[in-house]
């Protein structure tokens, strides 16, 4: 989400609703729930999760401070959540109730005006999320998600950038819908070849200038053998949701 936009809607809807307290991993509404409010995060982060009936997992969307979610609550209570709010870590949000916020939008065109921006940057990122299953492989998906973490959640340190926030591998796995063992794979073939350095829970990008040329790749020429391996990372073996057995 565009940081203009962010920050329009923090400061519209500062005074707005209660503030609700969720721990790491606490749900915040599941999936089929009544859709009743609309949600700002003050602290902490939240991710929007999909689930199908087999059980599979699709994360679209790592929410951070001034962020808001559960926009279908403007189409009325009848309307039923069509994903998962899950707590990352530690978070406080302002819960704000359905007629609160029908009468900020009605009284205030400021506020619709912003909020159509949210939802047209939503959508692009979404848009853009469903082109990378389409048409990328595992290893640029991978590729460019964690260089969008470094964009949103980066700490310069001296090694590198640190992505500021503890994900497991099955996080990221789900973040790009793929399998976690190929996402392991991966994220080891990036660390022998130095773009990262990770441990249990943290990933530093060390190399952020190579992992671009991974992430968004020069068009190859036909029978030239690039097609088979980008630094070291075998991307015919992993090579996108097929490959994962739909992840």
């Amino acid at each position: 989400m565009k940081n203009g936009v962010v920050l329009d809607l923090a400061a519209l809807l500062a005074h707005l609703g209660e503030l609700v307290r969720f721990g790491r991993g606490e749900t915040i509404y599941l999936l089929g729930s009544p859709s009743g409010s609309l949600y700002v995060i003050d602290e902490g982060h939240v991710k929007l999760d999909y689930l199908d009936e087999s059980g599979k997992n699709l994360t679209f969307a790592l929410l951070r401070p001034g962020e808001i979610f559960g926009e279908l609550c403007l189409l009325g209570e009848e309307t039923r959540r069509q994903h998962s709010a899950i707590a990352v870590d530690e978070a406080v949000l302002r819960r704000i109730d359905m007629a609160t916020v029908s009468r900020a939008v009605g009284n205030d065109p400021e506020f619709l005006r912003v909020l159509l921006r949210h939802l047209a940057c939503r959508m692009g990122e979404l848009e853009e999320a469903l082109q990378d299953m389409a048409f990328k492989d595992i290893t640029q998906r991978l590729a460019r998600l964690l260089l969008k973490l470094a964009r949103r959640h980066g700490i310069r340190t001296e090694e590198g950038i640190l992505i500021g926030l503890q994900l497991t591998h099955k996080n990221l796995a789900d973040m790009i819908g793929a399998a976690r063992e190929n996402v392991t794979s991966v994220l080891n073939g990036f660390e022998r070849d130095g773009l990262i350095d990770k441990s249990r829970y943290s990933i530093v990008i060390t190399n952020r200038k190579d992992l671009k040329g991974i992430a968004n790749p020069e068009p190859r020429k036909k029978g030239d053998g690039s097609e088979h391996e980008i630094h070291g990372v075998a991307v015919a073996a992993v090579d996108g949701a097929a490959a994962d057995g739909g992840g």
